[in-house]
This record gives structure tokens, C-alpha cells and sequence, in this order.
């Protein structure tokens, strides 16, 4: 995982609710994707992106573009949070 999107991960990491932890990243991390690279979000994630466009406000989205990383370093980490999502509802931790 790239070392700078790491360390923006843990700075808003929310150890008491680790499901809005990782939906306040996947969702700028699928709007970065569809509207800010040619990269197309895989159809396995069930991302439909809004019909407004991104939430270009979003705190998230804007670290993604300040990050400026090639799209396969944003989609590793997608991938890492589709899966850190399905462990969280495997243990009931979602909502």
C-alpha cells in the first residue's frame, strides 16, 4: 500500500467505528476513480456513482487529489477496503 495514502488512512481512522472509517474512504476512493482517472471501478464493489457527480468537498476525495498517485495505487486500496468492509460485516460491526 503506498506509504502517504497509509498514513492519511490511520490519521482518520476511527477506532471506535471502524465501518465509517472505511465508507468515509471507499466511496471518495470509487468517485475518484469514475470521475478523476480512466481507471473503471470494478462491478464486484456494486459502486454507482451518483447521478450529482463526486462529493468533490469530501475531505477524502480531496487528499486523493492532492495525492495525485497512479490509479492502480488507488484501486489496491479500494481493494483493501472492500475487504476490510465484508471482516466488518462477517462480525456485525456494520450498520
Amino acid at each position: 500500500m503506498n506509504k502517504e495514502l497509509r498514513t492519511e488512512w490511520q490519521l482518520t481512522y476511527d477506532l471506535g467505528d471502524p465501518w465509517s472509517s472505511c465508507m468515509s474512504w471507499l466511496f471518495p476512493v470509487c468517485d475518484y476513480l469514475t470521475y478523476e482517472t480512466d481507471q473503471d471501478v470494478p462491478d464486484s464493489w456494486q459502486f454507482k456513482p451518483s447521478m450529482f457527480g463526486a462529493n468533490t468537498d469530501d475531505y477524502n476525495f480531496q487528499t486523493l487529489k492532492e495525492l495525485n498517485l497512479p490509479s492502480k495505487d488507488i484501486l489496491h486500496f479500494g481493494s483493501l477496503l472492500i475487504r476490510f468492509d465484508k471482516l466488518l460485516k462477517r462480525k456485525n460491526l456494520d450498520y
